[in-house]
């Protein structure tokens, strides 16, 4: 019995050893150290995963920028409350380190006016920033601005190309309007 306790001790003193270990990394800029953190405390302590998020940002982690960028755009995640202000400053960090997710929601800020006045030619630029980075819901939104010339001159083959882009990163509903445009191309 002694034996078991001891080992049990053991263990839980290793395991606070290396997350010691992993804060002092993170603390140091280790951008992976402050992601396994944020990852390990999301379920019990939101709040403190996303000040590890913030820090992996601050290390330059495009990922996390995105991520701390979504926390604040829908309140979540250990956010207070939403927060566009935010959201489109991390967005805009997560952009800027070529994330294309982050392209993709900077583009979705513009377009749908979240805590900036809507404004299409800077919600085309993020979508076409977002898909030359090859993110599929960038090509897609881009593709669908062409056709409907928004944001853009209206240019169904562009938006063609693409769709057929989206498509071919994985993208069903891309698919589908690639489809229909060629079937509606035929019938001219």
């Amino acid at each position: 019995m002694h034996r078991i306790a001891f080992v049990l001790i053991a263990l839980t003193a290793a395991a606070h050893a290396d997350e010691a270990a992993d804060v002092k990394a993170c603390n140091a800029g280790k951008a992976p150290k402050c992601e396994a953190l944020a990852d390990s405390y999301r379920e019990k302590d939101a709040a403190k995963s996303l000040g590890f998020l913030e820090k992996a940002c601050t290390a330059k982690s495009s990922r996390a920028c995105n991520n701390c960028g979504t926390a604040w755009s829908e309140g979540k995640e250990g956010a207070t409350a939403v927060d566009h202000k935010k959201a489109r400053a991390f967005y805009e960090r997560a952009c800027g380190m070529k994330n294309g997710l982050g392209c993709f929601n900077l583009g979705n800020v513009y377009r749908l006016g979240e805590g900036v006045t809507a404004d299409l030619k800077p919600a085309y630029a993020n979508f076409k920033k977002s898909c030359d980075l090859d993110e599929a819901k960038g090509c897609t939104e881009l593709g669908i601005m062409q056709y409907e010339g928004k944001g853009t001159a209206k240019d169904p083959a562009l938006a063609l190309t693409s769709l057929e882009k989206a498509c071919k990163l994985g993208s069903e509903p891309a698919c589908k309007n690639v489809e229909i445009l060629k079937k509606a191309a035929a019938k001219k």
